[in-house]
């Protein structure tokens, strides 16, 4: 575990330990050298969870970015692919095994997908005749991701745009599965609070999960209070200059994943 994580009144590094765990679990499904092809949105956040050496403890020789064209050449004969669940990243995927199949060099491919399974890209990889080619597909629950002793994020940039624009709740459906996460791990929350229509469709979502959940959670609560906010109710707030140093750096050069680039 992190220590930096674990400060907090509840312990952050819990999280980050049960996600570096399944995904773990999924790697060791396939036997011998691996290589993993992340999915470039997931990279940082998976580096958040899973360090470089816990990687290669479980055969993980490289990791690559997931990009159109040939794979980087590797002498692994495992390659799996760790991806959110877009239909253009299976276009890739597509284009990356047809490629070493061109090569003639033995492979098998195998797909993550992170933080749930599509139909719809299970299907788009049947129409680019690649589905044949999976040894196995899978998905790993990492609906949000621990970034300090008291916070997390579930790195979903595009939510806001996707639910208020496009109509698309699938954000709220994720944002339901993080807090049974969190329930799973820390307790059940006792008190619940929300504004907003769309805090009151996470919290419908909430009960209806909490329906189907049979692995009991801990009896005591880390968690005391959980506040929904819908952010359409107060669209101006992130729009306010940071004025504390980290804020001032976030500004400035910004901040990802944990991670600022400044220039020499």
């Amino acid at each position: 575990m992190t220590n930096h994580l674990s400060g907090g009144k509840a312990n952050i590094a819990l999280l980050q330990e049960w996600i570096r765990s399944e995904l773990l679990t999924l790697v060791d499904k396939c036997d011998g050298n691996k290589v993993i092809v992340l999915d470039d949105e997931l990279n940082g956040p998976i580096g958040l969870v899973a360090k470089s050496t816990d990687l290669q403890a479980h055969g993980i020789t490289n990791a690559f970015i997931l990009r159109s064209g040939r794979l980087p050449s590797s002498e692994a004969r495992n390659v799996i692919f760790i991806t959110r669940p877009v239909l253009r990243l299976m276009d890739i995927i597509a284009e990356n095994i047809h490629g070493e199949e061109r090569s003639k060099v033995r492979r098998e491919f195998h797909i993550i997908f992170a933080p749930r399974k599509s139909l719809l890209c299970e299907k788009r990889l049947k129409n680019k005749g690649v589905f044949g080619n999976l040894s196995f597909i899978e998905e790993l629950p990492c609906d949000i991701f621990p970034f300090d002793s008291d916070l997390m994020s579930m790195e979903l940039q595009y939510a806001f745009k996707e639910y208020q624009l496009e109509s698309d709740p699938s954000a709220l459906y994720q944002a339901a599965q993080a807090v049974m996460t969190l329930q799973r791990l820390y307790g059940v929350i006792p008190r619940v609070c929300g504004v907003g229509a769309a805090a009151q469709q996470v919290w419908q979502l909430m009960t209806r999960l909490s329906l189907a959940v049979s692995t009991p959670a801990p009896p005591l609560s880390h968690i005391d209070q959980l506040l929904l906010l819908d952010r359409a109710v107060d669209p101006l707030s992130p729009l306010t200059t940071q004025l504390t140093y980290e804020g001032l750096i976030d500004e400035i050069f910004g901040i990802i994943n944990n991670t600022v680039h400044v220039p020499a």
